[in-house]
């Protein structure tokens, strides 16, 4: 009688530690499906980030800003002759008249 009873618990035993196995396996596949879903999403935003880097240093270079400049705003680069420097010096003197009557 002892001889059956060690040999269902032991047939329990195994039956219970298939299942746990199977169990585990299928987890295991779930969390990989998950994990290369994530990856290739990651990969996705990866090229989604180069892309725009890409099109903010299109958008940012100066030959596109004189495009812009020139066509839509319908600006010109400044000739020499318009151009006025002015010296610091007398920008404090404009921004602060009282200070320049003191010296």
């Amino acid at each position: 009688m002892k001889g059956i009873v060690a040999v269902i618990v032991l047939v329990s035993f195994f039956v219970y530690s298939a299942m746990d196995l199977i169990t585990v396996r299928y987890q295991q596949r779930l969390l990989y499906n998950e994990l290369v879903r994530t990856q290739n999403i990651e990969q996705k935003l990866n090229q989604a980030w180069s892309y725009l880097q890409l099109e903010r240093a299109n958008l940012t270079s100066t030959a596109h800003i004189n495009q812009v400049m020139s066509q839509k705003l319908r600006m010109t680069p400044a000739d020499i002759s318009h151009i006025i420097y002015i010296k610091d010096s007398e920008l404090r003197k404009v921004a602060n008249p009282e200070a320049a009557k003191e010296q």
